[in-house]
């Protein structure tokens, strides 16, 4: 293989996206520097789905067997209404699983995050606590100042900081003077209109309990006007759980809410009694949580380039926010890596030493294979959302038809989304490099 240990990515972030570019990059003997301001897999957030492409993916990174050892399979989905009547169950999960021969499972995302991190070899190239302040570029490479003062010289810098990037804030204000509207687009990308309160609780007796709160791998959905729910069993011994309200306003980034846990306890006071799963309410997995939290749920597709036109080109989060309901984020994260990474390896593989114009080729290639994908996410999660909190009297009736939609028509649209997805191209499936 050629060496490309020449050309250095400078990654700005060590959530889902990061950690898995810097596995990818390593894979392919790419230099690289990630630098994540807090530290590694803090306790935030609650639980990631990973869906049969993903799992393909981490197949292909070597990590996979780490995660199917702490998750197992989800099997079927049961829908209740707003009086905690079952109206509706699927084996769909199953059904996916036989289609593809890979599950879907649900994990902490702390936990896939250290998994992530434990897959690298050589974790000097990961710094903690470190920061992107400003950065500089010019024709043979970028300079990245961190907010230590410290000077990192490397070839490109990917943003991959999430709904609340840095870099994209430092890209809108280099143009808000020349370019106010593509500084508003970077500035105001994203809109709100519901918020979540989430949590992972452990799924064994505790004090008044008996019995698990939930048996493994079923997901339940509550249904209620404006509100619903989501918990299931996912990783071994723990349940993870959403409270879904929408807001009375829509909100706009960068003053989308924040929440401290007073409002958090305020939320679950006054919605907490509501039916979340069989024979337990919302303040029952709030009693039995070991974390919970609560945050504006952020949508939208940042518009025109992901990229400045030169060494600097956004990922994940930080460029395109879905809704939880449907689970696409993390995945749509790793998906957005493998075209990003798979351009650039081709374009190593042809000129170890590109130019910025080889360069931004690369990236506006990368921009116009995973744009669709984003859009019909963040579409696909907006519409799931509105669904389940029957939003609208059309929601309402179609809630009410929805038992009588054939399963194989569901199972058929979910691989239907799932195949086009990525891998990565210069892996096998076994993780060993393509010639």
């Amino acid at each position: 293989m050629v060496n490309l240990e020449s050309f250095k990515v400078i990654i700005a972030g060590g959530g889902i996206a990061g950690l898995t570019l810097a596995n990818a990059l390593e894979k392919a003997g790419v230099d690289f520097l990630l630098l994540e301001k807090r530290e590694i897999a803090p306790q935030t957030g609650a639980s990631i789905i990973i869906q049969c492409h993903t799992a393909r993916v981490l197949e292909q990174l070597g990590i996979w067997n780490e995660i199917w050892a702490a998750t197992f399979s989800l099997t079927g989905r049961l829908h209740f209404d707003e009086r905690g009547i079952l109206f509706d169950s699927s084996s769909i999960f199953k059904q996916v699983e036989e289609a593809t021969g890979r599950s879907i499972v649900l994990i902490e995302r702390r936990s896939c995050l250290n998994t992530l991190y434990n897959g690298l070899k050589d974790k000097s190239r990961i710094l903690v606590n470190i920061g992107v302040a400003s950065f500089w570029e010019d024709e043979r490479g970028i300079t990245v100042i961190t907010d230590r003062g410290d000077s990192i010289r490397g070839s490109i810098l990917v943003a991959a900081d999430g709904v609340h990037s840095t870099i994209r804030d430092l890209l809108a204000g280099a143009v808000s003077r020349t370019d106010p509207e593509r500084s508003q687009y970077l500035t105001k990308g994203f809109t709100s209109s519901y918020r979540a309160v989430f949590g992972t609780s452990a799924n064994g007796p505790r004090d008044g309990l008996t019995r698990p709160l939930l048996p493994e791998g079923i997901v339940h959905h509550v249904y209620y006007r404006n509100i619903s729910g989501i918990t299931a069993a996912g990783a071994k011994g723990l349940i993870f759980w959403f409270l879904f309200i929408k807001e009375e306003k829509p909100s706009t980034t960068p003053d989308c809410p924040q929440y401290a846990e007073t409002d958090t306890r305020a939320t679950i006071e006054k919605y907490g009694n509501l039916f979340a799963c069989s024979g337990y309410t919302f303040s029952d997995l709030w009693e039995a949580r070991s974390h919970a939290g609560m945050v504006s749920m952020e949508e939208g597709v940042v518009q025109g380039p992901w990229n400045n036109g030169g060494r600097v080109v956004l990922v994940g989060d930080s460029i395109c926010k879905t809704t939880i309901n449907s689970g696409f984020g993390g995945n749509l994260a790793i998906e957005g890596v493998c075209n990003l990474v798979n351009g650039l390896v081709s374009l190593l593989r042809r000129n170890q030493a590109p130019t910025t114009q080889d360069i931004v080729a690369t990236f506006n290639r990368y921009e116009q294979v995973q744009r669709p994908r984003a859009d019909i996410s963040v579409k696909i999660s907006h519409s799931t959302t509105r669904y389940e909190s029957m939003d609208s009297l059309w929601l309402r009736f179609l809630r009410w038809l929805s038992p009588w939609i054939p399963l194989s028509y569901q199972v058929k649209s979910f691989l239907s989304y799932m195949n086009p997805a990525p891998i990565l191209e210069f892996l096998s499936d076994s993780g060993s490099i393509r010639p």
